[in-house]
């Protein structure tokens, strides 16, 4: 169980989205104008972590998941880094309310990314061809895994050499973190990439929203 370096891109559309602009749609001139100026340094800034580890699929109970039909399980922890959310605290701090957004979404594209680049390390190295379906990604708090089940994983995953702790409030620090879950081998293929938004049974979510949205856009 490795702790790896992850090179994370922060792409201007996943930013963009996590400002809350659904695909295809440009925010105002502004923005687009502060946003080219932010990202080079969010970039710079990102200090992008993870590990993954395997389970057998039988002790999905011990995290508090349902089983599944599976020939494995994977649970894995990612951060962006205590970075980009620093400066967004400065900015915020200073008064600068609309810099602290964009680098506040440009800190959560990048630990999104992180978890799609170990979740795709997963699939590359772990997956054999008969079992190249793949559960999507999941994290507590999400649907019917809840919170909680936040300390089950973080007993298991050596969460402090990749630099993340757990508040008792089951928040992670930093906040630009990821825990998660993936199935291997599982029946049910993934959606385009490897978030679980569109599979989350929180319909008033708007990532959830937005994830339907492009599937189906995409179909």
């Amino acid at each position: 169980m490795s702790v790896v370096d992850l090179t994370v891109a922060i792409e201007r559309d996943a930013v963009v989205g996590f400002l809350g602009y659904p695909p295809g749609r440009e925010p105002p001139p502004r923005i687009g104008r502060l946003l080219a100026e932010v990202l080079p340094e969010a970039r710079a800034l990102a200090r992008a972590r993870g590990t993954t580890m395997p389970l057998d699929a039988a002790r999905s109970v011990e995290i508090g998941l349902e089983p599944e039909v599976a020939s494995g399980l994977v649970i894995g922890l990612c951060t962006a880094g205590p970075g980009i959310e620093g400066r967004a605290r400065t900015l915020a701090a200073e008064g600068d309310a609309t810099r602290a957004l964009l680098f506040d979404a440009a800190g959560s594209a990048a630990a999104e990314e992180a978890a799609d680049l170990l979740g795709a390390s997963v699939c590359g190295a772990s997956l054999p061809e008969e079992h190249s379906a793949l559960e999507c990604r999941l994290s507590p708090g999400y649907g019917r895994w809840t919170l909680e089940w936040q300390r089950a994983l973080f007993a298991l995953l050596p969460h402090r050499e990749v630099g993340v702790e757990l508040l008792g409030s089951l928040l992670m620090v930093p906040r630009k973190s990821i825990s998660f879950a993936m199935w291997l081998g599982a029946k049910t293929l993934p959606a385009k990439g490897l978030a679980g938004c569109a599979r989350c049974t929180l319909t008033h979510c708007r990532y959830r929203r937005a994830a339907v949205a492009q599937e189906e856009h995409l179909r």
